[in-house]
């Protein structure tokens, strides 16, 4: 047969071009040359609004080895990714195995009002907790102080902050957490818990030996998405605590930010700012590993 000569248009190269060419320019546009930018802006000493910079190499990145406030800001975020996450994970977990329950009435009430936190924003967090932590006038003192506990606590001071803002964080963000968690408890085939409980199993067996194991996947991508999100921490501590945010709340990102934009003392060393970026996000990338190693590579088949 000879051929007819017409071009195929949904088929072939030319429509794997038309579908796939504007995600790859979205992708080089708005992630790869960013990412080059900043690899070689850290490179360099330049100040973010001057024509001038000069290239200093791995510089940038060899200060932070002697920077001992940058492993303090490393060891402060990491004590908020770990105390946090618990915190988030714990309460995720009670709370998604309330709703799942076939007791519990008001299922969707509940649910509104343990993920409505989620809508208000990081300003609209800190403004409210912040008056909750009042020492003069917070609710939380009150309540205190009607049980007789006097004087009020400081719950922002040095030594409670950082505890104060993760409870915070897990009243604000345990709501995506548990939808999914949820989402994944009710993928949970009935049949699984039926022949568990003809086995003798109880609820406590129940979740142990089926409900975690079942979770599996859906717990790699909340801890992931966790990882990604608490390793960045900035907008709660730097509202919560002002602008000058403490040494002992400092967490990397306020710092890098410190770094970058330092206008009080018009030193803006935006190299460094980035090369501290790079590095937390070699950090996640890592913590991100080794959380799917954690987890394994398995896919769950029902």
């Amino acid at each position: 047969m000879k051929p007819s000569g017409k071009v195929d248009l949904f088929g072939g190269p030319w429509m794997v071009s038309f579908m796939v060419g504007p995600g790859l320019l979205l992708f080089a546009v708005f992630v790869l040359w960013p990412t080059l930018d900043a690899l070689v802006v850290s490179m360099q000493s330049w100040t973010g609004f001057s024509p001038e910079s000069q290239f200093v190499g791995l510089h940038n990145y060899a200060s932070l080895i002697d920077d001992g406030r940058f492993w303090q800001s490393l060891a402060n975020t990491l004590y908020y990714v770990a105390l946090g996450g618990v915190g988030h994970f714990a309460f995720a977990f009670l709370f998604a195995s309330a709703l799942n329950s076939p007791r519990l009435a008001g299922k969707k009430f509940f649910q509104t009002l343990i993920f409505f936190p989620a809508f208000i924003s990081v300003v609209g967090v800190a403004i409210l907790w912040s008056r909750l932590y009042s020492t003069t006038d917070g609710l939380i003192n009150q309540l205190l102080a009607g049980f007789g506990i006097e004087p009020g606590i400081e719950w922002l001071s040095d030594r409670n902050a950082m505890n104060s803002i993760i409870i915070s964080s897990i009243w604000a963000g345990v709501g995506g957490q548990m939808i999914l968690i949820l989402a994944g408890m009710r993928r949970i085939p009935a049949t699984y818990y039926e022949a568990a409980r003809i086995d003798g199993a109880n609820e406590i067996h129940l979740f142990w030996h089926v409900t975690l194991p079942m979770l599996k996947d859906v717990c790699y991508v909340a801890l992931s998405l966790w990882l990604i999100g608490s390793m960045q921490v900035f907008g709660l501590v730097q509202a919560l605590d002002g602008p000058d945010v403490a040494i002992d709340l400092e967490t990397v990102s306020t710092y890098q930010y410190a770094i970058a934009f330092n206008a009080q003392d018009n030193l803006y060393m935006m190299g460094r700012g980035t090369a501290m970026a790079i590095v937390l996000v070699i950090i996640i990338v890592l913590l991100v590993g080794v959380a799917r190693m954690a987890f394994g590579r398995r896919e769950l088949e029902y």
